[in-house]
């Protein structure tokens, strides 16, 4: 791997970025000063450092972001701030795992590794994603047993839902598709409206109850596990 594509990797900013560090006698290759950014490392064998530090490559990252309301998922910040802003880790290939609507808060999953969000979105198996829903009004009974067996949404057949009340304005919902304002056109079927919306499950990995709004963390292995 080109070494300035190896520190790009590793949040160090964009290939200039990196070309400018290398080019200020920055970066050590095995304890050697390296000013050529096309350098060729084995990035399993070869000690590079940076300013002092070793740096271990990472070929996949995998984040939890708690998303706060007024952050968009996509790439494209014209109208809104991108939800990536907030993760510090500047590598440019990373994406987001599904979406949440632009006044949706909660779990929300970064990652460099697009199979990984592939399996995860649009994957044979059915990951069922939890949320938190608060409500206008009280939430009649009745269309608990139409959510459950699957309602149409326009031309679409949605899968089964699970629901559990909390109190007659909450309740957590829980679907494995992610249509465009599922959740939103859901309540709306049910002669309701969406006053508060926060995703707190993917598979049986809980939004972290220590990160505050806005904050993220690396995922461990067993946190992949649980997905």
């Amino acid at each position: 791997m080109r070494l300035d594509k190896f520190l790009a990797h590793n949040g160090f900013g964009s290939r200039k970025d990196c070309k400018k560090i290398i080019k200020d006698n920055l970066v050590l290759v095995n304890n050697e000063v390296e000013v050529n950014p096309g350098k060729i490392i084995d990035v399993k064998v070869d000690v590079i450092n940076v300013d002092g530090f070793d740096i271990n490559y990472k070929e996949q990252v995998y984040y939890m972001l708690n998303k706060p309301a007024g952050y968009i998922c996509s790439h494209d910040d014209s109208l809104y701030p991108s939800a990536l802003l907030l993760i510090e880790d500047l590598r440019t290939d990373l994406i987001m795992v599904g979406r949440l609507d632009v006044d949706t808060e909660g779990l929300l999953l970064i990652t460099s590794d697009g199979k990984f969000s592939h399996q995860v979105s649009h994957g044979k198996k059915d990951i069922l994603k939890q949320y938190y829903v608060e409500l206008v009004k009280d939430f009649d009974l009745k269309y608990i047993k139409e959510l459950e067996a699957g309602i149409m949404l326009g031309d679409d057949l949605l899968k089964p839902a699970k629901v559990e009340m909390l109190d007659e304005k909450s309740m957590l919902l829980s679907i494995s598709q992610g249509k465009y304002h599922q959740v939103k056109r859901m309540m709306h079927y049910c002669d309701n409206e969406v006053l508060f919306l926060r995703r707190e499950k993917i598979g049986n990995l809980s939004l972290d109850e220590n990160l505050e709004v806005g904050e993220y963390k690396e995922l461990s292995l067993k946190d992949l596990e649980a997905i």
